[in-house]
């Protein structure tokens, strides 16, 4: 990784797990309740932010552009398809991939936007932002783990990663939101019923996104990496 790589991700940790949070913390307290457009305006600055730093001093490539605007529309596109099966969703595979291929900070980019954009479809609300936070860290901590070569090829180490991540912290940090709005006053109590009352929808969630990372990782994987080296796109993310 280089220096400059090194530089962004610190950037992009700070932003995303210390101001995203506390943004989220904050409109809900003191904003109406229509706090998560704001919230959910804040996080996508956080996941862009750190390209803004970067692409500072480097002209932005037209197929960077294109693959962020693909893969969102894809994610979007495959979360939409699925309406019907609330537990089942190939969007964190989606993400998880393109992680791993061009980096924590383009995953959570994409991450974040597909769930803002999908939820035009689903319907917004105070649950948004903090499904904007869950899929774009799924995405951002897959990116970082599996920022070796050696360690991305092994699909099997991909697929169980991204199923136990997916599983952890996409359906805590999703399930938090329901903790906030249920109760006034939040108690372990009334917290550990929540998430419990949620393990079995996220437990399907990880175990349909670790099948399909096995069955899509390699394949996909390959074609971005031949784009990369091909045309440099994001050859320092």
């Amino acid at each position: 990784m280089s220096a400059k790589s090194s530089k962004l991700t610190v950037l992009s940790v700070l932003l995303l797990f210390i101001v995203s949070p506390l943004c989220i913390f904050l409109s809900m307290k003191f904003i109406d309740n229509k706090s998560y457009y704001p919230a959910s305006v804040i996080i996508i600055l956080c996941a862009i932010i750190p390209f803004f730093v970067y692409f500072e001093k480097r002209k932005i490539k037209t197929g960077e552009i294109v693959i962020i605007a693909m893969m969102t529309a894809l994610a979007v596109a495959s979360r939409s398809a699925m309406i019907f099966l609330p537990q089942v969703k190939p969007t964190a595979a989606l993400v998880i991939v393109t992680a791993i291929s061009f980096g924590p900070n383009v995953g959570f980019l994409i991450g974040a936007l597909s769930m803002f954009l999908s939820n035009f479809i689903f319907g917004q609300g105070m649950f948004t932002p903090f499904q904007m936070l869950g899929m774009g860290l799924t995405g951002f901590i897959c990116g970082l783990i599996f920022n070796s070569r050696k360690l991305s090829s092994n699909r099997f180490a991909v697929s169980i990663a991204g199923g136990i991540i997916t599983f952890a912290l996409y359906g805590i940090v999703v399930d938090s939101c329901s903790v906030f709005m249920l109760s006034s006053s939040p108690s372990v109590k009334t917290a550990l019923a929540i998430y419990a009352s949620g393990f079995a929808f996220n437990v399907i969630h990880g175990i349909t996104t670790a099948m399909l990372l096995l069955i899509i990782n390699k394949p996909m994987a390959d074609k971005f990496s031949r784009l990369r080296i091909k045309y440099g796109i994001f050859s320092s993310c």
